[in-house]
């Protein structure tokens, strides 16, 4: 298992990222659910999950 902490780059929003080279996962992406920015891209060779670890500033969405 491999583990690795994601920042979003719009939002600041931080996840928690697990990885098991031993399990297949699906095809698709991975999208912030604060602001819907694209953070992965999945071939669905490895299982990976998200989990939201710190949440965004309030001034990542004041212009």
């Amino acid at each position: 298992m491999k583990k690795d902490d994601v920042t979003c780059p719009r939002c600041g929003a931080g996840f928690r990222r697990l990885e098991l080279a031993s399990e297949s996962g699906t095809e698709g992406q991975y999208r912030c659910p604060v602001c819907e920015t694209t953070l992965e891209l999945f071939d669905g060779d490895k299982l990976v999950a998200y989990r939201l670890t710190i949440q965004p500033s309030i001034r990542a969405f004041k212009g």
